[in-house]
């Protein structure tokens, strides 16, 4: 999860726990009393030119450390019926539409509720720009297994019960069975992982979900406790095995900055912003069907500049994927 992601499930969680302790909500979003008072204080100076605090949310305390409530507050403004230019009126849509994707039944319908809110508060030319526009997501038909799968994971990892996976390995390009010890769901980018012990490996790693071709809850629980949120460390490259090559790939200025986030700070990777924009990846080369998949991910915002190997096997991968799509 993003750090604004972060941010705004606390937010969302205090405002529907008001007064709650500190401590009680310290715990119920996975921080100490101090990592949210911290957060907090982020939070406040979230608004507008010159960003002095509570521009659009405050907070209050009353009683001594952990045991004192936390209040949210939104500022007076927010009171008022909102007036949305197009470009915010079609970015609230679009930003409906997206979790919608991943809702179940009842969200999907106080989304929707939401959704023709805004039409019938529109006027002018916000309205006809949003009367006009397509939808911005097309929902997969896997939507509805992601989601039961996703459930049934979160729910084996609250009952501490093993799980044995059946997932397909894209860097490998093997489809193999794990036993793992489900922890919790991470989200990175537009993809949900699974943090889960893996028996086979004998360490933590991200399953990515829609790699998971089956799952199996076993009655067998596991012991350990599951690590907390500080302790689970950010996500580490989909690659394992002997590295044979070093993968460089250079990416377009509209990636950039994705990709400076995403890999900067992993380990055996190596991050170089140019002056013009670009950014180029270096990173452990295990497998070419993988380097290929990861590179084609990004459409044309990225190049791979070496090895030659890797160059030729894009190369094949798309004249193929050409050839079949001629008619």
């Amino acid at each position: 999860m993003s750090e604004v992601a972060r941010l705004v499930s606390l937010a969302s969680f205090l405002a529907t726990h008001p007064r709650i302790s500190v401590g009680e909500a310290a715990r119920a979003t996975h921080r100490t009393p101090q990592e949210l008072l911290r957060d907090m204080n982020a939070l406040m100076m979230v608004g507008v030119h010159p960003y002095t605090p509570s521009d659009y949310i405050g907070y209050a305390t009353s009683g001594p450390g952990e045991h004192g409530l936390i209040t949210l507050y939104s500022a007076d403004h927010f009171k008022r019926p909102p007036n949305f230019t197009p470009q915010e009126a079609l970015a609230l849509k679009y930003a409906l539409e997206h979790y919608a994707q991943a809702a179940d039944a009842p969200t999907r319908r106080q989304i929707d509720e939401l959704a023709a809110a805004l039409a019938e508060s529109l006027h002018g030319q916000a309205a006809r720009e949003l009367s006009r526009r397509e939808p911005g997501f097309i929902l997969p038909r896997r939507t509805e297994r992601m989601r039961e799968l996703i459930g049934r994971l979160a729910q084996a990892g609250e009952e501490r019960r093993v799980v044995e996976l059946e997932y397909f390995s894209a860097h490998r390009g093997t489809l193999s069975r794990r036993r793992v010890h489900p922890y919790r769901m991470v989200e990175s980018g537009s993809h949900f992982y699974l943090l889960a012990m893996c028996e086979l490996a004998g360490a933590t790693r991200h399953f990515r979900v829609d790699r998971i071709r089956h799952a199996q809850t076993l009655d067998e629980t596991f012991p350990e406790s599951i690590p907390g949120r500080s302790k689970a460390g950010r996500m580490e490259p989909a690659m394992r095995g002997r590295k044979f090559e070093t993968l460089v790939v250079e990416f377009s200025r509209e990636a950039g900055p994705d990709v400076l986030e995403e890999y900067g700070t992993l380990p055996d990777v190596e991050v170089t912003a140019r002056a013009n924009g670009r950014v180029v990846l270096n990173l452990p080369l295990f497998n070419e069907t993988w380097a290929v998949g990861f590179v084609m991910s990004f459409g044309g915002h990225a190049t791979i500049l070496r090895p030659q190997s890797a160059r030729e096997a894009l190369q094949r991968t798309l004249a193929q994927a050409l050839k079949a799509h001629q008619s």
